[in-house]
């Protein structure tokens, strides 16, 4: 069976935080992402995923490649990286269109029903341990702080919905 690619971005604030989610109905928050259709580049998942789960999109130009990494057994994981800033990216301006099937009640259910910005050192308790490990252990998140540092001249060019 080949393997499943999930996309997504790393949003980076002014003050080095990341922009984080709350799945519903689980103890987790995690990055906005999600599986690439058939056909969709990574670049065209990632932007799509975090329209969906994050109401926000930043132009392509703006994203850094950081390339397809392992995630866990079955499913790899390709992320961009993107500089923002707490007035370009409010989190009161956040909100989530994409739904699941509720597995008790039936009901259509938002994927994520809550937003944050957090600093790198909180994320141990709220990510789930493989994302966890990816960003912090394997220090992806480091390699991304990198590219978008090099690339801040960029901020201020997005469009917000």
């Amino acid at each position: 069976m080949p393997k499943l690619l999930s996309c997504g971005l790393i949003v980076f604030n002014e003050r080095g935080e990341i922009l984080i989610g709350h799945q519903t109905g689980r103890s987790y928050w995690d990055l906005p992402k999600g599986l690439i259709d058939e056909g969709e580049s990574p670049i065209d998942c990632a932007l799509r995923e975090t329209f969906e789960e994050f109401g926000i999109t930043f132009p392509k130009a703006r994203l850094a490649d950081l390339g397809q990494r392992a995630y866990y057994e079955g499913k790899d994981f390709h992320p961009f990286a993107v500089r923002s800033n707490t007035e370009e990216t409010a989190i009161e301006a956040c909100s989530c269109t994409s739904s699941f099937l509720h597995p008790g009640t039936g009901q259509r259910t938002l994927e994520v029903d809550g937003f944050a910005w957090s600093n790198i050192s909180n994320l141990k308790g709220l990510l789930t341990a493989n994302m966890h490990s990816l960003l912090v252990d394997r220090m992806l998140i480091e390699e991304a702080a990198s590219l978008v540092n090099a690339s801040d001249s960029r901020i201020g060019e997005s469009s917000s919905p």
